[in-house]
């Protein structure tokens, strides 16, 4: 079997040579066996892991031009990115993103045995018409909907399991719409 030598494992040679470094002293230094040094010198090993030609280049420090310069040599250059300009990708047309239910509003329905919007709009401080947005995924609840909304599921839940009762509030049914374990 022949091996034959890279421009890249030469250069490396080279280097570590000029430098004065063994192979067994400068992959101590640097963490990489001797022998792996070895078969990227010899040609065992044509493409050895960039990271680490990256580590010696920079111990030895070797420019980064020229371990360019001998890796377009080993494989050929590059095209000119000019000559083959891309294209950005388009969108397709289509139906528009739904922005999704709130699940933490349907636990609270469960929750509260909320029966309509109205009831809900109530107890969140909203009108049916968002809380119907909110319920399609058509609109997004602000921040401060939301707290509220979370404040009031989490006192009731405390409330639940302090008391004892936290399967008769339908904690269950709540943290299933959650897509959680409710643990009762």
């Amino acid at each position: 079997m022949t091996l034959e030598q890279t421009a890249l494992a030469r250069l490396l040679q080279d280097r570590r040579e000029a430098a004065g470094y063994s192979r067994a002293r400068l992959g101590k230094i640097v963490g990489i066996s001797a022998g792996t040094i070895e078969g990227w010198e010899l040609g065992r090993v044509g493409r050895p892991p960039f990271h680490e030609v990256m580590r010696i280049a920079s111990f030895l420090r070797i420019p980064l031009e020229d371990i360019q310069g001998v890796v377009f040599a080993d494989s050929g250059t590059v095209p000119d990115p000019d000559e083959h300009p891309g294209t950005p990708e388009r969108k397709k047309a289509g139906r528009k993103k739904r922005l999704g239910a709130v699940p933490l509003l349907e636990a609270a329905f469960r929750l509260f045995g909320w029966e309509s919007e109205s009831d809900a709009a109530e107890a969140l401080g909203a009108t049916p018409a968002q809380v119907r947005a909110w319920r399609r995924g058509s609109e997004r609840m602000d921040i401060a909907q939301y707290m509220a909304l979370t404040t009031a599921v989490n006192v009731a839940l405390v409330d639940a399991v302090k008391s004892g009762k936290a399967r008769n509030v339908g904690l269950a049914a709540a943290a299933e719409a959650l897509g959680v374990r409710s643990g009762t």
